[in-house]
């Protein structure tokens, strides 16, 4: 379904995922600690169903990744993923973002939804995730929040000073790398050593922009902006 999001800027975005993780924090009765259980939150935490099937055969879509199926509490996910923990979990996260940002908007009524169905099911209201819709509003939100839920600011800093002693790594030819970080081989042996700490559920791609979103790396030598 298409849904019509308002605009949200990151800081926002950060704030919910912060109030969801303080209160499975509290349902817990554990300081969080990575990896975050994204299974547990979703099955336990929101006691929502979470299965896994061929969803390109089911909705013939070539593209689909994930699916939320709002009335039936549903989660679905592409058998694809399996096997591929950083990139499932990021998935799994990304649907928690429409289920936790997302699903108040449809449950007011302020968007008008058309229908999809799963297999033989009668049809139902679904938020379904494709790769090429990744610039829509609704999907760039559940990209940012799952990105904040997987990998909290808190969690990352504090994993960083453990590793560096300090709140930056210098990282060498960040700058010349702006346009495709994830290729600078330093950034990625930096998220590597930041996931070791405990984010074993995140990819080191996913752990590059984040570092890079919270401004935990800057470039070794950094050029020198001209002040006219």
């Amino acid at each position: 379904m298409r849904i019509e999001v308002p605009y949200r800027k990151k800081s926002e975005i950060e704030a919910m995922s912060f109030d969801l993780l303080d209160k499975y924090q509290t349902w817990k009765g554990q300081p969080l600690t990575p990896p975050i259980n994204i299974d547990e939150i979703i099955e336990r935490y929101f006691q929502i169903s979470l299965e896994f099937g061929n969803l390109k055969e089911h909705l013939s879509i070539p593209d689909v990744l994930g699916a939320t199926w709002l009335d039936e509490k549903v989660i679905r996910i592409d058998s694809s993923l399996e096997g591929n923990e950083g990139r499932l979990s990021f998935t799994m996260a990304h649907e928690v973002g429409h289920w936790w940002m997302h699903r108040p908007i449809y449950e007011m009524g302020k968007v008008t939804l058309p229908l999809f169905g799963y297999g033989q099911s009668p049809p139902s209201h679904a938020i379904v995730c494709r790769t090429t819709d990744k610039k829509k509003p609704a999907e760039w939100q559940a990209d940012q929040f799952a990105a904040m839920l997987l990998m909290p600011a808190s969690l990352i800093r504090t994993s960083l000073l453990s590793i560096n002693g300090h709140g930056q790594m210098k990282i060498d030819g960040l700058e010349k790398d702006h346009m495709n970080p994830t290729k600078n081989a330093n950034l990625r042996k930096a998220a590597k050593k930041i996931i070791e700490t405990g984010f074993s559920n995140v990819s080191i791609e996913a752990m590059c922009y984040r570092l890079i979103d919270l401004h935990l790396v800057i470039d070794l030598n950094p050029s020198q902006k001209s002040l006219l």
